[in-house]
């Protein structure tokens, strides 16, 4: 119980037994501790160097010989309170440097893309969550898919909580058909400065849709919704971000002068 207590404070096994060793004993040359702790005689010597630049052993000559005595208990209290306050010194110099080692993190120079997999209709669900769980939201919307596998419902819940209610910017490029039309004009407000829908006819485009993109908070995701291959990557990287986001930009211009 003592010896786990001194572990607790910082000792090691060793230090912890020749300490209370010398408790019981009272004042022994490094000899007598190393026989009564069963700790080789260099170690024992190394340990009590140790207990004493903590503050808790002493030393003196005796008959010329070095003998060694544990401080009073008290002593392990001002070890603990030396401790706390060397702590507290790294604590605050320590939060005065995050904002040096965020820099390090946030470094394009060293900061490699997190990529990241979900699989199945869940794991594309769990994609979508997080790109409409931003600030905004540009993307290749496969939503003839959406429909055909059954989903729109759950897009309906999710927009009506967080586009409506966050004023999300939500810009789209999708698939033109009569059913996806259907489906924004019923549900999405026309003209809305939140929302701007462009929709492509021309099928020579039509591979765009194969696969969703979404572009959003540095990051990009894309998403398949083929039925039984259905899965959801998102990327994560400034730099990709932003060239996806200019690319995106590029084709909506295109689009829109068709």
């Amino acid at each position: 119980m003592l010896r786990d207590q001194l572990c607790q404070i910082g000792f090691t096994e060793s230090e912890a037994m020749v300490y209370l060793a010398l408790l019981r004993l009272g004042p022994q040359p490094a000899s007598i501790i190393a026989k009564r702790t069963s700790i080789n005689r260099s170690i024992a010597y190394s340990v009590l160097d140790t207990l004493a630049s903590k503050g808790v052993v002493s030393s003196y000559l005796k008959s010329g010989v070095l003998t060694f005595v544990a401080s009073d208990p008290n002593a392990l209290v001002g070890y603990v309170d030396r401790k706390c306050k060397a702590f507290d010194y790294h604590r605050a110099q320590l939060l005065s440097m995050i904002p040096r080692f965020r820099a390090i993190i946030e470094s394009d120079e060293h900061k490699k893309p997190v990529v990241s997999y979900y699989d199945g209709v869940e794991g594309a669900k769990a994609v979508l969550y997080d790109a409409l769980n931003s600030t905004e939201f540009l993307g290749y919307l496969c939503m003839h898919k959406w429909i055909g596998l059954g989903l729109a419902d759950f897009l309906l819940e999710y927009k009506n909580f967080r586009i409506s209610n966050r004023k999300i910017p939500l810009r789209a490029i999708v698939f033109d058909t009569p059913e996806v039309r259907k489906f924004f004009d019923e549900n999405y407000e026309k003209d809305c400065d939140f929302t701007k829908i462009l929709y492509v006819k021309d099928e020579r485009h039509l591979d765009l849709f194969e696969k969703e993109f979404a572009i959003y908070d540095g990051k990009i995701a894309t998403l398949s919704l083929d039925n039984g291959a259905e899965y959801g990557i998102i990327i994560e990287n400034q730099a990709v971000y932003e060239m996806q986001k200019r690319i995106f930009d590029m084709a909506w211009y295109y689009f829109e002068g068709l």
